[in-house]
Formats: C-alpha cells, structure tokens, sequence
C-alpha cells in the first residue's frame, strides 16, 4: 500500500456538504487501496473570522493567545471531517499537530518545524485508519506551547508529513484549477501550466500568489517531493504539478505574479546591522521584502532600499533608523520566474520595453524579475508584461 497526504483547504470543507464531498474523496482515495494522511484547513473564512474577533478585543492581541484561538478552526474541521468519514463506514481518527508531533521552535505565529516524531499516525495507519491532522500548528517542547505554522501553515504542515513519514504523492486541493502562468482575474489570457517547477513555485508565492505556501515549496524541493495541485470543486480533475526541472542554458519563463499594497522605502542608516533586524520582524510577520537592496556608501553609513508589505513599513522604518530618503505607498509588486535571466539581457530589456510606463523599482535576479509600479497602472502592466515574456513563450 503507498501513503498519499491530501490536504484540504478552507474553501474545501467550508460546509458539511463540502466535507461529505471529502470524505467521499477520501475514502475513494482508501478503496483505491491507499493508506491516506489529510491535512486540513479551518472551514471557509472562519480563520479571518476568528482573527477579527481578537482585533475586536485588542488593537495587538498577544501572539500566544492568537495561536491558541487561531488553532480551533482547524480542529473543528479535522473532527467534522473524522466523523463524516465515520457515517461512511471509514476508520478515522483526528489529530492536533501537537498530538502527532509536529515539534517546532518557540516562535508565536510564525514557528519553524524542527522535527515530527509521528508515532500515533504510524499507529493509527498500521490499524487501518486514515489520519487526520489539524494542519498550521505544531508544540514547541520546550515551552510546551502550541504554535502556528505561518498563514497557509497547512500547506507546510502536509509537505512536512509527506517528508518524514516518506509518502509516494502530496495532493493539495485548492479552489482552483492549478497553477496559472498569471492570476487569470488580472489577466485573463493566462493559462493552466501542467508543470512548474519548485524554484519557481515558490518565487511566485513570495511575490503574492496565494496558492502555496512559500515556504512549503521549499521544503518539497528540498525533499524532492512532487506535489499536485488540484480543483477542490472537481476533485478527479488533474491540475498542476510542482517539482524539479532540469537546467538549461537558455533563460526559461515560467509565470508571474504580483502584489499589491506594498510600500518602497528607501533610508540611510548609521548603525549596525540594521537590515538584519527589519528582515527578523518580517520573517516573524510570515513576510519577506520582495526587494532588498543595501549599498555602503563610504562614511560608515549604509543606504537601504526595501519594498514591504504596508502594513509592515513603519515598524520596517523603526528598526531601520537613519534618514528616511524616499517613501512610496499605495505600490503594486510585479514579478516574472524562472530561470536564468541574469544570463539573458535581452529578456529584461523585452520586460522593460513591455510596461507602458517606467517602474519606480527594478529589481534583477536569476530567477525573478520584479517590477513595482503605482498600483493605478499595475493592470496595464501586468496583462503587457504576460504578453510579452509568457504569451510569446507559450506560443
């Protein structure tokens, strides 16, 4: 028998009929003649629902006690889940990350896995049971406290069950069809890719593509696990597939993404290490800046140019210090994957000559291309810049 992981996001089970439809998948999957491991997400919005009532309360609730509201949502749906495969005559059993042992740093709200031991869903399968673990939340041992994964922490949490407990497939089942080679709202001609690979999979999600954890990708790369994603409405559906690909001279184009609400800061600092503590208190928000840049410039001094969620740019400032040179709001973040553009100048001229007006910020690496733009001109941008690099490519 092969172990599956299935995970199930909020949209999935954001009903009973949802999580009968499910559990009917589930135990498909189990009569196909599967061992099966679903991890699950809180049903529908209740996550953003629960989240609100904390800010309801307290403009800053302690992180501790967000992780321990924030953990019920998922709780409730991988005990519906349990019980709805049960009417069906399906042995299950449901499980906190804490009771199957997802060990994790002590961090609140953002924690890092440093280990699963899995012995009572070793157990659980070795009886005939599926397992169903209430993803985004693990305990940290040392403090004894339940901690969270990060949002979309689900996502890792099945990545990171696949890993150590060596299963043959990581299905994901989202409220899309699969991997888009852009967001098809903002630009309708994008198109499903069938394949994508890791490096690329998880530049897009750090640059706004809500599909995948970033951070899950990153650990199926490192594990060289596969992962499908597929529609969470027409489950037998095939979707997308995120693995490795094997590297070529030529620059390969894969997708693009962007976001928006994002701020430019550009600040001279004259003490130590300053970008080091704005990028802990991002990691700490489950951010990152999606352009980082530092120049010395020769009086001791350093000039830093960042682009930031906006929510997070005054505590960024904060932390910074210095002189504040420039600050742009209301930005939106383009970014174009894949590999090798840092070989190939002639894709970031075609990008360049793309946008119909010039981009406050670019930002060239090997595998991205990031483009931020007033957020009024960031439609044009975005459905020139897939014209130019992806519709040519895909042609």
């Amino acid at each position: 028998m092969t172990l599956v992981v299935q995970k199930y996001g909020g949209s999935s089970v954001g009903s009973l009929d949802h999580i009968r439809g499910v559990a009917q998948h589930v135990h498909a999957t189990v009569r196909a003649g599967h061992q099966v491991i679903v991890t699950i997400s809180a049903m529908g919005e209740q996550t953003d629902e629960l989240l609100a009532m904390a800010h309801q309360l307290s403009k800053k609730p302690p992180r501790r006690e967000l992780d321990m509201l924030l953990t019920s949502g998922e709780r409730i749906s991988a005990a519906l889940l349990s019980i709805a495969l049960a009417d069906r005559g399906v042995e299950a059993m449901s499980l906190t990350g804490s009771q199957c042992g997802i060990l994790t740093d002590e961090t609140h709200g953002n924690a890092r896995i440093k280990r699963i031991t899995g012995e009572r869903i070793r157990d659980s399968l070795g009886q005939g049971r599926v397992v169903i673990v209430a993803g985004f939340q693990g305990v940290s041992p040392r403090t004894k406290e339940i901690t969270t994964l990060g949002r979309g922490g689900t996502d890792l949490s099945a990545v990171a069950l696949a890993a150590s407990l060596g299963a043959k497939a990581c299905q994901f089942y989202k409220d899309v069809d699969g991997i888009f080679t852009a967001d098809p709202r903002a630009v309708p001609s994008a198109r499903l890719l069938r394949e994508i690979s890791w490096s690329a999979m998880n530049a897009l999600a750090w640059a706004g593509a809500s599909v995948l954890q970033p951070r899950s990708c990153h650990l199926a790369a490192k594990f060289d696990i596969p992962l499908e994603i597929r529609s969470s409405v027409h489950l037998d559906r095939s979707g997308t597939i995120v693995k490795g690909r094997p590297t070529v001279e030529s620059p390969r184009i894969e997708a693009m993404a962007q976001k928006s609400g994002v701020t430019l800061l550009v600040c001279r600092a004259r003490h130590q290490a300053p970008l080091a503590a704005a990028l802990d208190f991002l990691w700490r928000q489950g951010e990152a800046p999606l352009v980082s840049q530092q120049r010395f410039d020769g009086d001791g001094g350093e000039e830093i140019t960042l682009v930031v969620k906006s929510s997070c740019a005054d505590e960024c400032l904060a932390l910074l210090g210095g002189e504040v040179v420039r600050r742009v709001d209301k930005l939106t973040a383009l970014t174009v994957v894949g590999e090798g553009f840092q070989q190939s100048p002639e894709t970031i001229a075609a990008a360049c000559a793309a946008l119909p007006s010039r981009a406050l910020v670019l930002d060239a690496r090997n595998t991205a291309l990031t483009f931020c733009l007033p957020e009024a001109e960031a439609p044009a941008a975005a459905k020139a810049l897939h014209k130019a690099l992806l519709e040519a490519t895909l042609a």
